[in-house]
């Protein structure tokens, strides 16, 4: 084959590879504006799993009528009534069984998930929150972990002892000074309404239940009750001898075990 045959031969393989693709991006072309097209490898797109709480026919999920037909292997559309009614009534069966043909149930109204433990003291019985005990056991590493809580959320506000006067206030951004633990009626706040006030939030100050959990908001509130002025000792903690004789807030890394419980 000489030179000018080879260039012939290139021109042509040329022209053919440009009119294939040109006519397959012509037939992928649509006037329909929602069609996505024609789609070569749908099982990159469309996922053989439903998709958890999207409904079977949304379109980020195969079709559930259309995906049992084609594992059926049969043409609806060729079959007589009878034999189509007799299909639909079997897949309808099969689709009633999820929530309004949902892929996955959605929890019930008023499930608590595995390891929660509600707060069963309503938003409005504030009352009712002076009655609630701390579950927690008052000793040395529960009170030592609450200042640390403490630290890391409240003490911007409420200030590191307690005083109100924490670094959002000095600022200006916090609107209200909030109350001293140490004087007035927050100092004579149960254990019970600290806690209501962690979960629920009060005046200008919002729930905290989503940022902390349920056992380190407990030692949150058996530390503020020192930062009110009651003794570790009069909550039923015994210090060792170093702790007691330093900072009774600055609690060792050893727990201590107590025999009294608030």
């Amino acid at each position: 084959m000489n030179f000018s045959n080879k260039i012939t031969l290139h021109n042509m393989l040329h022209k053919l590879f440009s009119g294939l693709v040109a006519s397959v991006l012509l037939v992928s072309c649509t006037t329909d504006p929602n069609s996505p097209g024609l789609e070569y490898m749908p099982d990159m797109y469309r996922p053989q799993s439903y998709e958890a709480y999207l409904e079977k026919y949304d379109i980020d999920s195969v079709g559930f009528y259309d995906r049992y037909f084609t594992k059926a292997g049969v043409k609806f559309e060729l079959l007589s009534k009878d034999a189509q009614d007799s299909i639909l009534k079997e897949v309808n069966a099969l689709y009633k069984v999820y929530n309004n043909g949902t892929a996955t149930y959605k929890p019930v109204k008023g499930s608590i998930p595995l390891g929660y433990n509600e707060f069963l003291v309503a938003k409005d019985n504030r009352e009712g929150a002076k009655e609630v005990k701390n579950p927690l056991e008052y000793n040395e590493q529960n009170l030592k972990e609450g200042k640390v809580y403490f630290n890391l959320f409240c003490d911007h506000c409420h200030g590191e002892k307690g005083d109100g006067n924490g670094t959002m206030v000095a600022l200006g951004v916090y609107p209200v000074q909030p109350p001293a633990y140490n004087n007035g009626p927050s100092a004579e706040l149960t254990a019970g309404e600290i806690y209501h006030t962690i979960y629920y939030g009060k005046g200008v100050m919002g729930s905290h239940a989503a940022q902390i959990s349920e056992d380190k908001r407990w030692k949150i509130v058996m530390y503020v009750q020192t930062l009110q002025g009651k003794s570790p000792e009069s909550l039923g903690i015994v210090l060792t001898k170093t702790e007691a004789s330093t900072d009774s807030t600055q609690v060792s890394a050893q727990p201590v075990e107590s025999t009294t419980k608030n």
